[in-house]
């Protein structure tokens, strides 16, 4: 019997968080013949202007907010070919910037989208495409920024919509995803990583007297999921490179990830909060059970 074949749909915030957080998934799915969507909510303009050849500064000129927003636009489509997605999205919402910044209260910003408007939008590309697994960020946006959480508000929201026929278009059928993953830094490679940062001297939460290693990362206990993406961690690297504007070859964490990605970067991983069939953990792929 041929093997059978899926289509997973992740959905991100910015620019760099389809490599960053699930760019193994999604080429070790393409690997396997699976067709995989990428939806992307906002423009990214915001960023911080890793590489000095890019003479971007948007924090301090907003008229260079457009240029880096089509910058990271060119970015996103290098990325995805390098992940080999099949069908690549933007909403082209505006960057709100971190928690906290002015930004976020901006009238045209990611996190003052009315929900439900920006729900349909992506119900559609869910009835269209009907994704068997959809991947995004938990209530907490994974770290609490603004674009996460709203990202993850409008992913719950367009999952029933786009399974309810009285919402559909005449010329779309409904779809019933079978599987939701939110995206989850494993609690015990969180505190790895951040351990061998501070000991290369690095700026990290451990120099904080009242820190504690409890506070960051997912629960291991809560992983449901670990995909070992070894296969494809050039591909990844690859494809989160192709971010010049968030890093470049000058920046730290270009070199610690490379240096220390077979190590420390071995799996992504994610909690199952979804399954129409029952599933087995710990489980080593996301298609698993369906």
């Amino acid at each position: 019997h041929p093997k059978a074949l899926y289509t997973l749909m992740a959905v991100h915030a910015h620019p760099d968080d389809e490599s960053s957080g699930t760019g193994g998934l999604l080429r070790l799915a393409a690997a396997r013949g699976h067709t995989t969507v990428l939806v992307t909510c906002t423009n990214g303009d915001l960023g911080d202007v890793k590489d000095p050849r890019l003479a971007l500064t948007p924090l301090q000129n907003p008229a260079d907010r457009p240029r880096l927003a089509a910058v990271r636009l060119a970015e996103l489509r290098r990325a995805a070919a390098r992940l080999r997605v099949t069908h690549l999205y933007t909403l082209d919402y505006r960057d709100s910037g971190m928690e906290g910044w002015e930004t976020n209260t901006a009238a045209d910003a990611f996190a003052q989208v009315e929900v439900a408007t920006a729900a349909r939008r992506l119900a559609a590309l869910i009835r269209q495409h009907r994704p068997d697994v959809v991947v995004t960020y938990d209530e907490q946006g994974g770290y609490g920024h603004p674009d996460h959480v709203m990202t993850h508000r409008v992913t719950m929201a367009a999952l029933p919509l786009a399974a309810d026929a009285t919402c559909c278009p005449a010329d779309a059928q409904p779809w019933r995803v079978r599987k939701l993953y939110y995206t989850a830094w494993a609690r015990s490679d969180a505190v790895r990583a951040l351990r061998l940062m501070h000991w290369l001297g690095r700026k990290t939460r451990f120099r904080d007297a009242d820190f504690d290693p409890q506070s960051i990362g997912c629960p291991d206990a809560q992983i449901t999921t670990r995909v070992d993406i070894r296969p494809v961690l050039r591909a990844k690297w690859q494809a989160l490179f192709a971010h010049r504007s968030q890093m470049h070859q000058y920046d730290f964490f270009w070199w610690f990830v490379r240096l220390t990605g077979p190590w420390l970067y071995r799996y992504e991983s994610f909690r199952c909060i979804h399954s129409t069939h029952p599933i087995t953990t710990p489980e080593a792929d996301i298609f698993a059970s369906l």
